[in-house]
């Protein structure tokens, strides 16, 4: 709490160093020194996978809820309100 008291120091940015680069930089493309001559040729199997939306409900009290199916009206299990939702920004 005293801290907030002193006074404030301010910093140049012309006196702060540049950020060194990262070694986790993104590359798009190996450098031509570390591209094999032959490129790997493989085969992986195919699976179907399943995929399930779970929509995430807020009403203005702040309680939250989470429905496995979109339905525009909901009721709000702590203070009671009727919930209208909207999908994708449009009125349901």
């Amino acid at each position: 709490m005293r801290n907030r008291l002193l006074p404030t120091v301010y910093v140049d940015s012309a006196d702060v160093p540049d950020t060194p680069p990262s070694p986790y930089r993104a590359r798009i493309m190996p450098r031509p020194e570390e591209r094999p001559e032959e490129p790997e040729v493989g085969e992986r199997e195919v699976v179907r996978g399943q995929m399930r939306t779970v929509y995430e409900v807020r009403c203005l009290c702040g309680k939250r809820w989470f429905n496995p199916q979109f339905e525009s009206i909901q009721l709000c299990p702590r203070c009671g309100c009727v919930v209208l939702l909207e999908r994708d920004g449009s009125p349901a």
